[in-house]
This record gives structure tokens, sequence and C-alpha cells, in this order.
């Protein structure tokens, strides 16, 4: 394995070592039927140690993520928890949802120069995304504060939002599978647990629809990066790992 690889691989795994402290958070148990292989995922831990994600990146990820130079990223799948106080959505709203996070996955990359495809092809990377294990809450707050049900008509951004204002997701999980789009082979994958539900010893954490949106632009940051680092010298790629670096460098971009 050449000096760039090995690099590269150790800055994609992040603070994996961490997780053998037991200074982080446990992964909490988490849907395990939408990846290829979940037996290949590692835990890894966030500069912050506040949370602990699961990844798996293949030995030849890095070489393989240098010749990309666009992403297909599939609707992304959505599993209501059998937990969840609100037991799903309707249909159209869990379709605008599904398409507010591939546009926000989108967004991020268009904005470092990639191009999102709609077709596979020898230079294209795709992108399987679900969010599993949602629970979703009202918001405390009064009942006439609620729009009725299917009141949300479109699919635009701004209905999406509007939907998902009224309620604070309890847990999700995202899990996310970078294929290559011809051969299928799997290069990489993320388990992202977030949010905490009321338990024994440990309070409740809500998110509401701006975190949400955080976590979202994080991810594709994270995937933005690695799609950099490939193309990188070793000693010029970054630890992706770190979601405020990496928001501070690509915001400072837009300016």
């Amino acid at each position: 394995m050449n000096i760039r690889r090995a690099i590269g691989i150790s800055l994609l795994l992040g603070a994996a070592l961490t997780a053998s402290t037991g200074q982080a958070q446990a992964v909490r148990a988490y849907d395990s039927t939408f990846l290829t292989n979940y037996e290949l995922l590692k835990p890894r831990t966030s500069r912050d140690g506040k949370t602990t994600d699961m990844a798996y990146f293949a030995p030849e990820a890095m070489q393989k993520l240098s010749g990309y130079k666009a992403v297909m990223i599939d609707q992304p799948a959505i599993y209501f928890s059998p937990d969840s106080p609100v037991k799903g959505m309707q249909p159209d709203d869990q379709k605008a949802l599904a398409e507010h996070v591939r546009e926000m996955l989108s967004a991020g990359l268009t904005e470092g120069g990639y191009t999102i495809a709609q077709q596979p092809g020898p230079d294209v990377l795709f992108v399987r995304v679900a969010l599993t294990d949602v629970m979703v809450k009202k918001k405390k707050r009064g009942a006439l504060a609620y729009l009725p049900i299917g009141a949300v008509l479109k699919l635009a951004a701004d209905a999406v939002r509007e939907t998902l204002s009224k309620v604070d997701f309890i847990e999700m999980t995202f899990q996310g599978e970078l294929v290559d789009s011809v051969s299928t082979d799997v290069l990489g994958a993320l388990v992202a647990p977030r949010g905490t539900r009321k338990a024994e010893g440990q309070k409740e954490t809500r998110i509401d629809i701006d975190e949400f949106d955080q976590n979202v632009r994080a991810w594709s940051h994270r995937l933005r990066c690695q799609l950099d680092n490939s193309k990188l010298a070793a000693d010029q790629q970054v630890d992706c790992t770190d979601d405020a670096a990496n928001s501070a460098r690509y915001e400072a971009k837009k300016s």
C-alpha cells in the first residue's frame, strides 16, 4: 500500500481508536436491513467525543474515489421505528422529506464542483441513503398549532419544512453506502445514530428541523471531503470526520 492510500484511509476512518477508550457514547441499536454488509462496520468517534458512528471503507476506496467526477444519489429510504409515537407520514410528505434530504446532499456536492448524475457510468459514484429508526413526537405546544393530516399538498422545500416544524425527531439513524455505479462494488458505508429517547438514567433529546438540516449538511460535507481528499497529496488531506472544520472550510469557499 502506498503512503497516499495509507494516510488517506487513516483520515477516512478518523478517530476510530478513541472508541476503545470508553469515553465516547455507546452506539445504540439500529436497523440492520438497509446496507449490504453490517459486519464490516467499525466504531468511529467524533473529534469532540459526543457521538460514535459505525463506518467501513474498502482498502481500495481512496484510489477509486479519485476517479469519480460525478455522484448519483438514490432517493433516500425512510424507515420509522415501531416505537415512534408518530407512526408514519402521509405518502406525499414522506416523499417530500426524502427529496429534501437528497437535495441537501446534492447541494453540498455541487458546491464542490461535482456533477449530480442521473445515470451510472465509469466516473460516477452511486450513493445509497436511508433514514432509519425514525422516532418522531409532536412539539410540546397546543393542538391548534398543528396542521391537519394531509394539509401539506406540495413537495417544495418550504412545504416539507412547514410539515417538519410541527414535530421533533427523538431518534434517527443516517445510513449511507458508497457504491461503484458500474461494478456495484461497495467502497464505504456509514451508520450515524442521532438523538436519544427518554430512558432510565438518560434524558430525551429533541432534534428540530434546523438541527436535522445541520446533520444532513454535515454528512454531505463528509462525502465531499472524502472525494476531495482522494484527489490530493497525502500531506494536503484533512480529517473528514471533523464536522466543524468541514463547515468552516466550505462556508469560507462560498464567500
